[in-house]
């Protein structure tokens, strides 16, 4: 019994993460099984990771595509494919005189990419072609050529998409949210490891640490992370880390050992490979090393951290040169970068990102100004005859302070939509300021002289616990699941919509728009065949279109559209004005009529 006692007292604080991180877990699966309906951007995710060299859903592929490229000059199927292309490839532009632009292999993949152009088709495809889009099919199982060839396509790194399709290529054929939110909930995993350690190696006691990863794991805002199928979830754990590497190499005072070069190195590297926004923080973060290197006279030490960093941004260029288009010529790229360089900031889009982060995180305003006046109640308490002795140095508090908050405010000026998922990775850092704050305002109070008396001296730490587990079980109770639910959840959406047997489906966009049918691709998946059209081609249809008794007839169109008028001139043009509806609904953006006899 007794060394049983031993072995607990001696692993609290092991066996603490290990529960934490138990009851996340099943925090996360309670919320995923409640998952039914997905952001438009989650079927990307699985549309880009799996797709076979077709980066967007589309059925515009017509005689030679890109595949075909692939296999005769490209990655081929195999390495011994990709040698030999390789050889020939060389020995084709050796006789062109290295003249790629002229040479067989650019002609041939301009043809390749003009037949597989998105033409938004007007005939009849079978559900089948979305299986394919979402999941992986035999030929492509960990094929990251086709991954690396849809992202160059994309405004996204490739590496999220990367592990994604790992984990699709063990199930072929297949689609399940599962294989999404499994990727997030072992990032998030190791994300709430990395806190624990950075916390209570560097920044707090390891009671403190305990509480932070508590009250990160149970938040919302760590549940949205969770739900949301796209690179932020691991966009988190890449900050996290690169921050816990500045840490270790401020603890080390500036001395780079082979170890944490490579850490400096490959944390920046995969943060780079996950998010461009990632670039914002690790510059800001960057910059006040430097200085803080500069201001302490490690010179040589800045001359190696500068090298590092020019090694980790030059080796990601070369594997991924086509950031360079993505951020200077992309259409997302193009507009950040005219924000910033025209000086058209706003202080309203900064507070709309801070309110999310404050609603996410604690509550809203309400619960994080009830515990602020707890807290500094408890500093007046505990000023009396109290001797200030620094707890933090004031570079650790700016290493992790200030990038987080230029970070929020930067991304709230360039990010396309003010949304709370571009500011996803800062969550935990919010936490731990917060928690640490608390923390150290409860130590400032007893360790007041008066109450470190031989008579107080007992009750103090006891003290101090109760304060902190009071004022943190007071958000953690409020803001989370009372006060904000987890987002990305979209209860009522396509896992919990049934499409009949002998279904086809028209899907109709407004004339001029992009292909939308993306956002209800696993429906459309469910049908025997799909039609997309814009509003003003709905009569092509009709020319391979016949209605057979007994079947259905689902007519998709995008909620802002004159739903009634939409629906009258599909029902006229196929000639199915008999049909009566069945049930209308409404998932996201697109609006779903069952039409049946």
């Amino acid at each position: 019994m007794k060394n049983c006692l031993a072995f607990l007292n001696k692993h609290k604080m092991k066996l603490a993460m290990v529960l934490i991180l138990a009851i996340s877990l099943c925090v996360m699966i309670y919320f995923g099984h409640q998952k039914e309906g997905y952001h438009v951007d989650e079927l990307y995710s699985y549309g880009l990771a799996n797709s076979e060299y077709l980066p967007f859903m589309h059925f515009g592929v017509s005689g030679y595509d890109v595949k075909d490229w692939m296999n005769e000059y490209g990655a081929g199927e195999s390495f011994v494919d990709l040698f030999s292309n390789l050889a020939k490839d060389f020995r084709i532009l050796k006789e062109n005189n290295f003249d790629f632009y002229s040479s067989e292999i650019y002609q041939a993949y301009r043809v390749a990419q003009a037949n597989s152009a998105d033409t938004y088709t007007t005939t009849w495809v079978p559900g089948q072609d979305y299986v394919d889009y979402l999941a992986v099919s035999e030929s492509n199982t960990f094929n990251y050529a086709s991954v690396y060839y849809n992202q160059r396509g994309d405004v996204h790194p490739p590496f999220f998409y990367m592990l994604l399709h790992t984990i699709c290529s063990f199930f072929v054929g297949e689609f399940s949210k599962w294989f999404g939110l499994a990727l997030n909930m072992l990032v998030l995993t190791l994300a709430l490891i990395v806190i624990y350690k950075m916390s209570s190696e560097y920044l707090c006691p390891k009671g403190p640490a305990i509480i932070i990863v508590i009250g990160y794991a149970l938040s919302s805002g760590f549940m949205t992370t969770a739900m949301f199928i796209r690179m932020y979830a691991l966009l988190t754990l890449m900050t996290l880390l690169c921050c816990y590497v500045h840490l270790k190499i401020y603890e080390a005072d500036f001395r780079f050992t082979r170890k944490l070069g490579f850490a400096l190195f490959f944390s920046v590297l995969g943060g780079y490979y996950t998010q461009y926004y990632f670039v914002l923080y690790a510059m800001v973060i960057a910059g006040i090393m430097l200085l803080t290197m500069l201001a302490h006279k490690k010179y040589n030490a800045a001359v190696k951290y500068v090298l590092i960093l020019g090694s980790s941004a030059v080796t990601g260029i070369l594997i991924w040169p086509f950031s360079v288009k993505h951020v200077f010529s992309g259409y997302r790229g193009r507009a950040s970068l005219s924000i910033l360089t025209g000086g058209n900031l706003s202080l309203y889009k900064a507070k709309i990102m801070f309110r999310n982060m404050v609603s996410q995180m604690f509550g809203g305003y309400t619960v994080l100004l009830v515990i602020t006046l707890a807290v500094a109640v408890i500093i007046c308490f505990g000023l009396g005859k109290f001797l200030w002795k620094k707890q933090l140095p004031y570079a650790k508090v700016t290493l992790l302070v200030l990038p987080v908050l230029i970070y929020t405010c930067l991304v709230g000026q360039i990010s396309p939509f003010l949304s709370e998922r571009y500011i996803m990775c800062t969550y935990p850092f919010w936490c731990i300021i917060f928690v640490c704050a608390i923390y150290y305002s409860v130590d400032f109070m007893c360790k007041n002289p008066v109450l470190q008396s031989e008579k107080w001296k007992k009750r103090v730490c006891k003290l101090e616990a109760v304060i902190l587990f009071v004022i943190i079980g007071f958000w953690i109770g409020t803001a989370n699941y009372v006060v904000c639910e987890p987002g990305y959840i979209f209860t009522g959406g396509q896992e919990a919509y049934a499409v009949p047997e002998g279904t086809d489906c028209v899907f109709v966009i407004p004339t001029g728009s992009y292909n939308e049918s993306a956002e209800d691709t696993n429906i459309l998946a469910q049908c025997d065949r799909v039609g997309v059209v814009y509003a003003s081609n709905i009569e092509v249809l009709a020319e391979d279109y016949a209605y057979e008794s007994g079947t259905y007839l689902l007519v998709e169109m995008i909620k802002h559209m004159d739903i009634e008028e939409t629906l009258s001139e599909v029902k006229q043009v196929l000639n199915v004005s008999e049909l009566r509806e069945i049930n209308r609904s409404q998932g996201g953006n697109v609006v779903r009529i069952l039409l049946g006899e």
